[in-house]
């Protein structure tokens, strides 16, 4: 009865500790999505958003007052004669109106650049997490030939003696056995480098970090996937662009509504006559400003010079985005149909067959088996780094299109296009 309890007790403990380990595992895993969404909590998407909400609060407005001051002087020191003066200077409603169109402006030019940022931000995530998935992918394929080129090496040294020996097959294997161990040591360097980076991302303060990459997009989804020919709705570097034209506009604008002001201030005056300590008089008095006087032709000489350089730059920018919108749906193109082709070759190629075949022969030579296995290798690491770059371009061209960043955020990488934020 002892060794049974004793023995039943032994198993719930195995048992929880095969569960506690299944738990930590779960634990360390992470959606792409979960990782896409820890970019709300990086330390730029929090400057840009203190930045905006602090421009919000700031009170901008042009007060009605400009400036009140208070002036006294005596009369051959004589306190009963004192004389005193409070003079308003006022601002223009226009100068008023002007200056929080301008300072609108320029909140506005801000969050334009916040989402310009963001979506790069959001972009580079993307890029991060592919090159991760697939240099994970190409070193299994470079560990595969590694086994299969030592395998070769193996069956080399042991026909040493026989008439049909070449050695310069033997030395090409060892030059190749070679050169995959040194990509073999790259690629886990650049693995590990990228690993780091996605902790960092993350904050992510463990050993030990699995992505969970069940709900992947595949290629065929890919292909299915609508890219505009051209671009739907105004760039935000279009935006940002009439922006800084705008804000000139404004503040010249703003200059000339200045320049332009007639009343200057109204001033109220006491004081009590020479003559008669006991007479007294109040006057009120007005400054006008003429406007035949000033600089204010050479400032707007200026900003039209201004004005019409960021002109230039806009034109510019339009047909720049046009021919890049081009390439880049060209590449996005052109990374579609040589995976398909690559991927279609390595479907109907005849080493699927003649390997298929050696494998069920009795007595098949081992080193065309190998050798087989070698270039079949060789097909699939190819098949692999084209997948990569039509993933990498995919991305991109999305990027591009600036639909990573809109609202709500969804996850590209997602076979479902799960929102990254439900």
């Amino acid at each position: 009865m002892f060794k049974s309890n004793h023995k039943y007790f032994i198993f719930q403990i195995a048992m929880m500790l095969l569960l506690s380990s299944f738990s930590i595992s779960a634990q360390n895993q992470i959606t792409i999505s979960e990782y896409l969404n820890s970019i709300k909590e990086s330390e730029q998407v929090k400057i840009d958003s203190n930045t905006v909400s602090l421009l919000n609060d700031y009170n901008y407005n042009l007060p009605i007052i400009k400036s009140a001051q208070f002036r006294t002087e005596t009369n051959d020191l004589v306190l009963e004669r004192q004389e005193y003066t409070f003079r308003l200077k006022p601002n223009s409603i226009r100068a008023m109106s002007d200056q929080k169109e301008l300072y609108q402006k320029r909140i506005e030019a801000v969050i334009v650049k916040n989402q310009l940022g963001f979506n790069e931000d959001l972009k580079d995530r993307y890029i991060l997490i592919l090159n991760y998935y697939f240099s994970s992918k190409l070193i299994d394929l470079y560990k595969e030939k590694q086994i299969q080129l030592e395998d070769k090496l193996n069956i080399l040294s042991h026909s040493i003696y026989e008439i049909k020996f070449d050695v310069e097959d033997l030395i090409d294997a060892e030059d190749d056995l070679l050169e995959t161990n040194l990509k073999l040591i790259m690629l886990e360097e650049s693995s590990n480098n990228q690993l780091a980076l996605l902790k960092q991302s993350l904050n992510y303060q463990g050993d030990s970090l699995v992505f969970n990459f069940d709900d992947f997009i595949s290629p065929s989804e890919i292909y299915n996937v609508t890219i505009q020919d051209t671009i739907p709705t105004e760039p935000l570097n279009i935006t940002l662009q009439k922006l800084k034209m705008y804000t000139l506009e404004n503040e010249m604008e703003l200059t000339a509504a200045k320049s332009k002001q007639i009343l200057d201030y109204v001033q109220a005056r006491y004081a009590a006559k020479k003559n008669d300590i006991f007479d007294e008089s109040f006057s009120l008095g007005l400054g006008i400003n003429l406007p035949f006087f000033g600089n204010t032709r050479s400032k707007k000489g200026e900003y039209y010079l201004k004005i019409i350089n960021e002109e230039s730059k806009l034109s510019k920018l339009k047909s720049k985005n046009i021919d890049n919108n081009k390439i880049v749906n060209e590449e996005f193109k052109t990374a579609k149909i040589n995976y398909q082709i690559l991927q279609k070759q390595n479907e109907e190629s005849s080493i699927n067959l003649l390997l298929d075949t050696y494998k069920k022969m009795e007595g098949a030579p081992p080193l065309q088996l190998v050798n087989l296995k070698v270039l079949q290798n060789k097909k699939n690491i190819e098949v692999l780094k084209s997948k990569h770059e039509l993933y990498k371009i995919y991305i991109i061209t999305l990027a591009y299109q600036e639909v990573l960043f809109q609202k709500p955020l969804i996850n590209y990488l997602s076979s479902t296009k799960e929102l990254i934020d439900p």
